[in-house]
């Protein structure tokens, strides 16, 4: 199958030209010179088996490494013994000697500080892999037929929207030079492509940089060429960023699906293109395709089809008994009313209990401030009184006296009498200015009676005074 990218209201598309078994031969010089037509080659209709694609590339990427091991006497060079049991110790082997901090530390296993590592790699480990001649034909074929549809080549990553055609074939490449090389691939759609993988290349985040592979790049177009092709198109491509030439009588599957991930973009010359089959049929000496699992891969088709549903049963419509999710009526309070009817009657009484609770509080911290602020205007009153009736001399006293009495008494904060109202302050005034005056009167008449019985006294004293000196002088 041949697939064709076709421009369509502002977007793309891909048609599978089923009516047409051979594809366009573009010349180099113009993209709308179509030179001619090449026939498909057999091995595109291979079908497309990712599973032995990874497989095969996964073992064969083994062949290039390079046996390496440690030394073999890493980490055991140390004068050490075990000390056996009955210290109380591990019996892992430890230095011998004293007088220092390395004496008695341990010594040879992996766990242990300057000892050799687990299982330690050795050259004779079995470092590349056999994998049988079919396995790797039937990888390659699939590899091939993978580049020829624009869906999986653009999953890849590619950029292939202003190609032409996929599979992309062209008549010759008679480039020398690798600016005239760009400026083809540039003429053919590819320029997106190649810019891609010039901005790709960054530090390998692995420790390959200190091996070699300082630089990552992502992989561009593949140019796949013949014998006969001329042989300066090598030099012309080689130092362009991305881009690789692979010759048609040794292709290889790591080129062909770097990482094991199939539809990469290629661009065929015609010698290599018409070759395919001879390589394929002749070459590979007694090499037969793969056959397909399926002989139509569209499997939802096959399903829907009237053969395939007339002989299945009816698809079942029974509810599912297990599907009501169990509620937490702690939580759900649907589930509560459901289970216990009386909640919401329970609620809304103590909803009605709380409310009255709280009007009995403010009704009570109403009253106590009414009480309060009248106290504090009496007991001003009482002692501004008594400051007047005192003597100028025991004025400061009395000061004194006040000032602790309105700070005990000085309950209420700054909130509290900014939230009374106007009216209880007027009460509570007036009310304390009577009983204040009251208790003034009572207060000045006790004081009153004090100094007349002091002052009776003072003079009785005297008066003895001067009665038993006379005496004396009798």
């Amino acid at each position: 199958m041949v697939y064709k990218i076709v421009a369509e209201n502002n977007s793309f598309k891909c048609e599978i030209m089923t009516t047409r078994p051979q594809v366009s031969v573009f010349g180099q010089d113009n993209v709308n010179n179509i030179v001619g037509q090449v026939k498909m080659p057999r091995v595109f209709q291979a079908p497309i088996r990712l599973d032995i694609v990874q497989f095969v590339h996964d073992n064969i990427a083994r062949n290039r490494r390079q046996a390496h091991g440690v030394y073999e006497k890493a980490g055991m060079q140390h004068s050490a013994e075990s000390w056996h049991t009955g210290r109380a110790v591990a019996r892992i082997p430890r230095v011998n000697g004293s007088g220092t901090r390395r004496a008695s530390q341990a010594a040879f296993g992996n766990m242990c500080r300057k000892g050799r590592m687990f299982a330690p790699l050795k050259i004779w480990r079995r470092w590349h892999r056999k994998v049988n001649l079919t396995q790797k034909r039937h990888a390659l074929a699939a590899a091939i037929a993978a580049t020829a549809i624009p869906g999986i080549v653009m999953a890849r990553g590619h950029h292939i929207m202003d190609l032409p055609e996929i599979p992309l074939v062209l008549e010759k490449i008679t480039a020398e030079k690798t600016k005239e090389f760009i400026a083809l691939l540039k003429r053919f759609g590819a320029g997106e492509e190649l810019e891609r993988c010039r901005n790709s290349r960054k530090v390998n985040s692995s420790k390959g940089k200190w091996r070699n592979r300082r630089y990552v790049l992502r992989r561009g177009p593949l140019i796949i060429y013949s014998d006969d092709d001329q042989k300066k198109l090598l030099t012309a491509a080689r130092n362009i960023p991305g881009v690789e030439l692979m010759n048609v009588h040794r292709m290889n599957l790591l080129r062909l699906a770097p990482g094991g991930h199939i539809g990469r973009l290629v661009v065929w010359t015609q010698n290599a293109f018409k070759e395919l089959d001879k390589v394929f049929l002749m070459e590979k000496t007694g090499y037969r395709y793969a056959r397909p699992i399926m002989a139509n891969a569209d499997l939802g088709s096959i399903i829907n089809s009237d053969q395939v549903q007339k002989i299945l049963r009816p698809a079942k419509t029974n509810a599912v008994n297990h599907t009501n999710q169990k509620k937490n009526p702690l939580k759900n309070r649907t589930i509560m009313k459901h289970l216990n009817p009386f909640m919401e009657t329970k609620e809304k009484m103590e909803k009605a209990a709380e409310e009255e609770a709280k009007q009995a509080r403010a009704k009570f911290v109403k009253e106590h401030r009414k009480l309060k602020k009248a106290g504090k205007k009496w007991m001003k009153g009482v002692l501004e009184e008594l400051a007047e009736a005192t003597k100028p001399e025991e004025k400061a006293k009395f000061k004194y006296e006040d000032e602790e009495v309105l700070s005990v008494h000085e309950v209420m904060s700054e909130e509290e009498e900014a939230t009374g109202g106007k009216e209880e302050e007027k009460e509570g005034k007036d009310e304390g200015k009577k009983e204040g005056k009251k208790e003034a009167k009572k207060e000045a008449k006790k004081e009153a009676k004090k100094e007349a019985k002091k002052e009776a006294k003072k003079e009785a004293k005297k008066e003895a005074k001067k009665e038993a000196k006379k005496e004396k002088k009798k």
